[in-house]
């Protein structure tokens, strides 16, 4: 057991420093389960085991936790630089300060959701495997099963060393005072040179573009339209309108304001279709929460865990009401997503922490640290519970020891949050948040619809209309917000992923090679921020 459990921690670390990077530098984030099954597959095949299958399915549960704590925090956390920027930089140039404030959060947040998984896995696992198919479960399985075969483990290998030995060629390598220079351009001209209101063009970076294929790939053509229209729905609606009707304003202002407009939008809508299904999932799953599991080790559990959050929530200021609201709200909604994912296997965060912030910014007095806090406590809330109970769902279709999984579990989120504070520090530090490498636009796109009263609010109802047409098109507000904000050589990278997937007849195939680039790159990219 120490032998998996230090396995898991080391996917876990790897999982955290892979997912914080891909969700600060993207839009999306995939489930990163696939990619360490594969990986921890390929460690035991040079590391015999005696009993490998049970082997992958503890390191996975472990390190799949620090997967989607990175994630949250990615996706969130940065949202505090776009709000109050001068507060920002002071708790950058206190990096420990910084570091241990997000590895508290992290840890808070993710106990929690282990906490609800714990107490509803008895509801969702037992009682409604019938209809929660669990699909994410059922794919980490599959792969679990064929653990002896070796084309997997060499299409991983074959796009992990391939990759890795394109990014040496790109940027070089240095041993002690040897040093080699790369022979590969970063950079290459598309198109000619020109500039039109706040695009400028002179050419297309391809360094991230390993990484951005293989999350095309994955996810598949359904990023492909949004990204495609969103950019070209800037170049010929957005800024024509803003040089016709809003030059008094700065274009940056424009297209903000416009984008701002389709957050509203996507906000309205989410939180109208979320109350047209109302909260009770019994007539829908007919499952109660008095089926959940209230065991005295449970409560016990429970009452340790309020006090530390009702400390930690005191100390950034939020009122008795306040606090109140979030823990209630928390539980609501990852009581709600959890039967989401565990149909159709994505878990919608931002669409919930949507759900809790906005009522709040109406019935409180919040400041820039409290809106990054809800955001960043709910998304990890939910995502932490949902990804445990894909844990705990596979412990249970491999037939292992559940109290076994359930120590991984812990172990891989007590080391996501030592060392996701750390490199969230080292990230920004290095690469700077708002830049091409670290783009975080979902953090920026929860900073619109905070600031969206400070906005132009004609450009703010042209970018609603827009986002209701984008959502009558059935097509992700988000993606096409991508689309319209995002550098080119991102979304083209993306797009040209997604495209690969009409070349092949069986992409999931093909998924091990690209899951080998997607770790390679990644980690390369960290390799050259920190040294």
């Amino acid at each position: 057991m120490l032998q998996t459990l230090f396995t898991g921690a080391l996917l876990s670390a790897l999982g955290t420093s892979v997912m914080l990077y891909v969700s600060l530098a993207t839009p999306i984030g995939p489930w990163i389960g696939p990619t360490l099954v594969l990986l921890a597959l390929l460690w035991y095949r040079l590391t015999p085991r005696v009993e490998p299958k049970l082997d992958l399915v503890y390191s996975t549960v472990a390190g799949s936790i620090g997967g989607i704590v990175a994630t949250a925090i990615g996706f969130t956390f940065a949202t505090l630089y776009f709000l109050d920027p001068v507060l920002f930089a002071q708790w950058m140039a206190r990096p420990l300060f910084l570091a241990s404030f997000v590895g508290i959060l992290s840890l808070l947040g993710g106990w929690y959701g282990l906490w609800i998984a714990r107490v509803l896995e008895p509801l969702v696992c037992n009682g409604m495997q019938q209809t929660l198919p669990f699909p994410i479960s059922q794919m980490l399985s599959n792969m679990i099963d064929a653990y002896k075969q070796t084309r997997d483990a060499l299409l991983l290998a074959m796009g992990f060393v391939g990759t890795t030995l394109f990014c040496v060629a790109q940027d070089g390598i240095r041993i002690a005072s040897w040093y080699v220079a790369g022979i590969v351009p970063k950079t290459i001209m598309l198109v000619p040179s020109f500039s039109y209101s706040v695009w400028s063009v002179p050419f297309i970076g391809f360094d991230l573009w390993p990484m951005l294929w293989s999350i095309g790939f994955i996810t598949g053509m359904q990023i492909v339209l949004p990204l495609v229209v969103g950019a070209v729905s800037k170049v010929l609606f957005v800024l024509p309108l803003h040089a016709t009707w809003f030059v008094h304003v700065r274009a940056q202002d424009a297209v903000l304001a416009f984008c701002s407009g389709i957050v509203v939008a996507g906000a309205l809508s989410g939180l109208l279709a979320l109350a047209q299904k109302g909260w009770s999932a019994k007539q829908s799953s007919r499952a109660s929460l008095r089926d959940a599991a209230w065991t005295p080790a449970h409560f016990y559990e429970g009452v340790l865990l309020l006090v530390a959050l009702l400390l930690f929530f005191s100390y950034v200021g939020l009122s008795c009401a306040l606090q109140c609201y979030l823990l209630l709200l928390s539980f609501v909604c990852a009581y709600q997503i959890i039967f989401i994912a565990g149909k159709i296997g994505l878990a919608q965060l931002g669409r919930f922490a949507t759900f809790v912030l906005v009522p709040a910014l109406f019935l409180f007095s919040l400041n820039a640290v409290q809106i990054t806090v809800i955001s960043v406590f709910v998304e990890l809330v939910c995502g932490v519970a949902v990804d445990a109970l894909f844990g705990r769902k596979l412990m249970q279709l491999q037939q292992a020891d559940e109290r076994k999984g359930v120590v991984h579990q812990y172990v891989g989120l007590i080391i996501s949050c030592m060392v996701v504070g750390v490199l969230f520090w080292l990230l920004v530090d290095r690469l700077g948040l708002g830049s091409a490498a670290l783009f975080a636009q979902r953090a920026q796109a929860r900073a619109l619809l905070v600031h969206v009263q400070q906005f132009n609010y004609y450009l703010v109802a042209f970018g609603m209309l827009f986002g209701l047409l984008v959502k009558q098109m059935r097509l992700s507000p988000m993606l096409v917000l991508g689309g319209l904000l995002m550098p080119y050589n991102i979304m083209l990278g993306l797009v040209a992923g997604g495209l690969m997937t009409l070349v092949v007849d069986d992409e999931q195939r093909w998924f091990p090679f690209w899951s080998g680039v997607f770790a390679a790159n990644s980690l390369w990219m960290l390799v050259r921020v920190l040294f």
